[in-house]
């Protein structure tokens, strides 16, 4: 039995970390053309380094809410593959083991040029990562090439790391497919929805669905915490 969960930035909302747009959010008194863009790094990195430092130590402080908890639970008893688009880490603290970070993770550091760069100079690319305890700071570099260290996380202009091949070995394997605490209505990650069409099972949870893309669906408009706990005990009596 393998379970697919999709998530985003209201699966950790009621977890305390603000989600990046609206009031309070981590984008709040920040142009997203300074701060999550490849233009504004090369412009100004101390800013970007400041303001992921920022998010860093608010994500580092949070603790994971009942929604991550269920779905680690959920993992204990099936195959189960969490999508996120978040960069967080509450679901690894819950104790989920497979996680695909599709726009990368707060607590990794890469080059400058991991990959980022065009092909015509791919003998510049620099594969360079590694896991970070505190922010990444200005002047850090490259322990490889010498080049700036950044946080290891995709900004507007790059490409997410969709894990294409992986999601086209399990395609016909999945037997429910959980959305929760995302519009799913940016690209390329909204793609998924199309993608897992046809599994016979299909769950979407948020406050604010867009019912028009949820055809197949069983639609929970709420909080995940408020209705993912529930839904997942009732999964596993079902498919026990």
């Amino acid at each position: 039995m393998m379970i697919v969960v999709f998530s985003g930035a209201g699966l950790s909302a009621e977890s305390g970390i603000p989600t990046f747009r609206g009031d309070g959010g981590l984008w709040e008194g920040y142009k997203i053309e300074d701060v999550a863009t490849p233009l504004g790094w090369m412009q100004n990195q101390k800013l970007v380094l400041d303001f992921y430092a920022q998010g860093f130590e608010k994500m580092q402080k949070c603790q994971p809410n009942a929604a991550h908890f269920a779905i680690a639970e959920l993992a204990n008893h099936f195959d189960v593959v969490c999508i996120t688009q978040n960069i967080d880490t509450l679901l690894e603290k819950a104790g989920v083991k497979d996680v695909w970070h599709i726009h990368g993770r707060i607590d990794y550091q890469k080059c400058e040029w991991h990959f980022d760069i065009p092909p015509m100079y791919s003998e510049w690319q620099c594969n360079y990562k590694s896991p970070i305890n505190k922010p990444v700071e200005w002047g850090d570099l490259c322990p490889k090439c010498g080049k700036h260290l950044r946080p290891d996380v995709v900004w507007f202009g790059e490409a997410v790391d969709m894990r294409v091949d992986d999601l086209y070995k399990i395609q016909n394997q999945v037997d429910v497919f959980i959305v929760v605490g995302t519009s799913a209505q940016v690209y390329p990650a909204a793609n998924l929805l199309k993608f897992f069409q046809d599994v016979p099972t299909k769950y979407f949870i948020d406050p604010d669905p867009n019912y028009e893309l949820l055809d197949g669906f069983t639609v929970l408009e709420g909080k995940a915490t408020k209705y993912l706990p529930a839904l997942i005990e009732s999964l596993k009596e079902e498919l026990a």
